[in-house]
């Protein structure tokens, strides 16, 4: 065997970090948001602090392991632009990392609707489209209820 010279380390070395970085930038960049039971309907009672008028609330079953239930709220903005909310609550913290995992993955208009996604505990809570300048509103105080 030959010994390896200072230029080969250096390169291993730097090829083994432009692996890392990615990878530890994915770490750090990942917010964890802590599985915790949800009382009550928190998107319901921010709609209804906004002062936001729903259209229509329907029960909802997303086709995903885990899943096991939610709402779905069709609210009017301002503008009389129909922004559809819709919520599901997962039976473990395993299931809904795997749901939003899954959320990630998915391309739009191959299983993942436009739109936004936030966690509140066990809830996920799919904004569409997110075009809507109420998203603002709803987005900034969904995630101060995290």
């Amino acid at each position: 065997m030959t010994p390896v010279t200072r230029h080969e380390a250096a390169l291993v070395i730097f090829l083994f970090a432009i692996a890392l970085i990615p990878v530890g930038i994915v770490i750090l960049m990942g917010s964890h948001v802590p599985y915790y039971p949800v009382s009550g309907e928190p998107v319901r009672e921010l709609l209804d602090a906004e002062g936001i008028s729903i259209v229509s609330i329907q029960d909802s079953q997303w086709n995903m392991p885990g899943a096991v239930g939610g709402k779905t709220y069709v609210i009017l903005d301002t503008d009389n632009r129909q922004t559809i909310i819709a919520t599901q609550n997962f039976e473990s913290g395993d299931a809904r990392d795997a749901a939003i995992r899954s959320w990630h993955t998915s391309t739009t208009g191959r299983g993942k609707p436009t739109g936004s996604l936030f966690v509140i505990g066990q809830q996920l809570i799919v904004i569409s489209p997110s075009d809507r300048p109420l998203l603002e509103t709803l987005g900034a105080s969904l995630n101060g209820n995290q």
